[in-house]
C-alpha cells in the first residue's frame, strides 16, 4: 500500500514539473524531457506492481497455505432455506490452515495460558450416539478426554474437539491468527482437492468468525447482536442427505461437541 501511495505522489509530482517546464522550453527539449520521465513513471509503475504482485507470492509458512484471490459463487439453489438466495462473493487472498488444530496444537496453548475451556467450566458436552441416533449428555467430557474423564484421552495427532467458538477464537488470537469466515470456508470447501487439505469436508464442524444470520435478511453484511455463531464443513449427524459445501450449522458461542473443531485463518500482509 505505500508503495503504491508513494508512486501515485511522484508521478504527479513530475506531472507538475512536466507542465511547468514545458511553458518555458523548445520543441526539441520538450520532447527529450518527456522521453525521460516518461521512461522513469513507466519503470516506477512497472516496480510498484511487482512489489504488490510479489507479496502474494511469498511461501506460505509451514502449516499454511496461500488462499489466491476468487470469486465464489456463495450458497445452493437446492439447498436448505439457510443455503438461500445464491450469490457471488469475492474472496481477497489469505491464509489457511492446512489441517484443523490438533489435540497436541491445543495442549501447547492451554499449558502456556492455563486457559480452562467452557466444556471444562460448564462440566459437561456432546457426543453424538450413532446406535440411538442422538446427542448424549457427557459429564466431564472435554478436549483432552473426548467421552469423559472415565474414557481415553485423545489422541495428540488428531483434530481437537469438544471446542467452543470462545475456545477456538482464544486460541486464534494466542497464536497471532484468527477463524476464517464462512464465505472463506464456503470457497475453499469447494476447491479443496486441489488445495490439498485435510480435513475440510464432512468430518469435522469448523467455527466461523461469523454471527449466523440468513442471507436475506438486509443487515447481513453490517455488524449487529446474534446469539449463534456460524460452523461450516460438517455433516448433519440426523441427516442421510449428500454433503454440500454450502450447508451450514449454528451454535451458541459456548457449545462444544465431539464434532466441533476449527481450524484457523490469518490475513496476508
Amino acid at each position: 500500500m505505500g508503495s503504491t501511495f508513494e508512486a501515485a505522489c511522484v508521478l504527479c509530482l513530475n506531472m507538475n514539473l512536466i507542465v511547468m517546464w514545458m511553458k518555458n522550453v523548445r520543441s526539441s527539449q520538450k520532447n527529450f524531457f518527456l522521453s525521460v520521465v516518461t521512461m522513469q513513471t513507466i519503470l516506477m509503475v512497472a516496480f510498484t506492481a511487482i512489489q504488490v504482485q510479489g507479496q502474494y507470492r511469498h511461501p506460505a509458512p509451514r502449516g499454511m497455505v496461500v488462499i489466491e484471490r476468487d470469486t465464489v459463487q456463495i450458497g445452493s439453489k437446492s439447498g436448505r432455506a439457510d443455503e438461500k438466495p445464491t450469490f457471488p462473493f469475492i474472496i481477497r487472498p489469505f491464509l489457511l490452515d492446512v489441517a484443523p488444530v490438533t489435540v497436541k496444537d491445543f495442549r501447547k496453548f492451554v499449558q502456556f495460558t492455563r486457559y480452562t475451556t467452557d466444556a471444562e467450566r460448564i462440566g459437561k458436552s456432546y457426543v453424538f450416539n450413532t446406535e440411538k441416533n442422538k446427542w448424549d449428555t457427557i459429564a466431564g467430557a472435554y478436549w483432552l478426554y473426548p467421552l469423559g474423564r472415565d474414557g481415553r484421552s485423545a489422541q495428540y495427532d488428531a483434530p481437537v474437539t469438544h471446542i467452543s467458538w470462545n475456545d477456538a477464537k482464544a486460541y486464534a488470537v494466542w497464536i497471532g491468527k484468527r477463524l476464517p469466515t464462512e464465505f472463506e470456508y464456503e470457497s475453499v470447501a469447494k476447491k479443496a482437492s486441489k488445495l490439498k487439505l485435510k480435513d475440510v469436508n464432512q468430518k469435522l464442524w469448523h467455527w466461523c468468525n461469523d454471527w449466523y444470520r440468513f442471507y436475506g435478511e438486509q443487515d447481513y453484511y453490517t455488524k449487529r447482536i446474534n446469539d449463534r455463531k456460524t460452523l461450516r464443513g460438517g455433516q448433519f449427524m440426523h441427516s442421510k442427505a449428500p454433503y454440500r459445501p454450502s450447508q451450514r450449522l449454528s451454535a451458541l458461542p459456548y457449545t462444544s461437541t465431539s464434532i466441533f473443531g476449527f481450524r484457523c485463518a490469518k490475513d496476508l500482509q
